[in-house]
């Protein structure tokens, strides 16, 4: 064959792939913002249980996507990416529980749209940089991208209300943690106490986790923006390495997996065999855990069709502008004419930065 039929026959393909990226940028956004949903109205304790199951729902769809392409071959070192995104994932809970669902998820994106798309467009970690054809518009993109999640930041959410089943929670707890919380509850011996004293200590309280929250999210989205290193580290190193993202899908789910699995094991070993189990929660986990596995795999196909440089603002930062809606219009987390105003502005921003980042995979002027 000869190399103009070659060209012939391969641009269309690159032309229908960026298409393809695009859709799959939508639908990663779509299910990434919306796959705390089934959680969010139970009392997920500690949310290690929650990340148990999420990981054997993810093991099984995953395993699917293998037999489905083939059982190409397995690549351990996509289980380290697999790793760190299960580390990250372990602060979730404890994240939302302190500033919010959309609040959380915008600001940990943040750091994780910052790290994946400097190791994309940077080459970090062994991998190749794969800069944008038009790094003035992918750099006017991300920064919009930036100040829409500087904006999120600065809508104030009402505080989350209390989960509906948090008597079955408590149930599920240790006499020692109940006795603890009953004595907590109770009244100090022989204090006197000025009236502003408990409005004081619950701000500072509040204060101390939101701040607590905050450190968690930034440093979840260092963790989420390295989960593709590995396999992409591998594309670029490993001889014969299928340059498509699918195959790697069972290996790095197979990593989420097996580090929940230590984590849910070492937790139950500190709790004394104790663990805060919500049984409520079970079955909304394992819908949390689809919803994630087929966010995860539309990343993979994402980053296959438009590079990681592209791909990255636009998965990471859109989710959050779903998270919103549903936090306005569900869970009625963020309310008042200013927050409104002040959420529409910075979702029009974001949407206008990732549009031109994904514009500056082939937009040259």
């Amino acid at each position: 064959m000869s190399a103009e039929e070659v060209v012939t026959l391969v641009a269309p393909a690159a032309e229908k792939s960026v298409i393809t990226g695009l859709i799959a940028c939508g639908v990663a956004s779509v299910f990434f913002g919306s796959m705390f949903v089934p959680i969010k109205r139970f009392d997920a304790g500690d949310g290690l249980y929650v990340q148990w199951l999420m990981s054997i729902a993810i093991l099984v769809i995953s395993f699917c996507t293998w037999l489905w392409e083939g059982l190409p071959q397995f690549y351990p070192l996509a289980m380290l990416g697999g790793m760190l995104w299960c580390l990250g994932n372990a602060t979730a809970v404890p994240i939302i529980r302190r500033l919010g669902m959309a609040l959380g998820i915008l600001i940990w994106n943040t750091t994780n749209c910052l790290s994946g798309w400097a190791g994309g467009n940077f080459g970090l970690f062994g991998m190749k940089a794969r800069p944008a054809a038009n790094p003035l518009l992918n750099y006017v993109g991300l920064a919009c991208v930036i100040v829409g999640g500087v904006l999120f930041s600065q809508v104030k959410g009402n505080a989350p209300a209390e989960p509906e089943n948090k008597d079955v929670a408590l149930e599920s707890m240790g006499n020692a943690e109940r006795d603890k919380l009953s004595s907590d509850d109770a009244p100090l011996k022989g204090a006197t106490l000025t009236e502003t004293a408990p409005a004081n200590e619950d701000s500072q309280s509040a204060n101390k986790d939101r701040l607590i929250g905050i450190a968690l999210a930034l440093v979840a989205g260092c963790l989420y923006g390295s989960t593709f290193v590995p396999v992409i580290y591998v594309q670029d190193n490993v001889e014969g390495a299928p340059s498509r993202g699918l195959p790697y899908v069972f290996a790095h789910s197979m990593g989420i997996f097996l580090t929940s699995n230590l984590l849910f094991v070492g937790y139950c070993i500190i709790k004394k065999n104790n663990p805060l189990i919500n049984n409520q929660i079970s079955l909304p986990a394992l819908c949390a855990g689809c919803i994630w596995i087929v966010a995860q795999t539309s990343f993979f196909i994402a980053n296959e069709n438009l590079s990681q440089t592209v791909s990255f603002p636009i998965i990471t930062m859109l989710p959050g502008c779903v998270a919103s809606v549903w936090s306005i219009f569900v869970f009625r987390e963020i309310r008042g004419t200013r927050n409104l105003r002040l959420l529409a502005i910075a979702i029009v921003i974001t949407l206008c930065g990732a549009l031109m980042v994904g514009l500056s995979k082939d937009l040259v002027f």
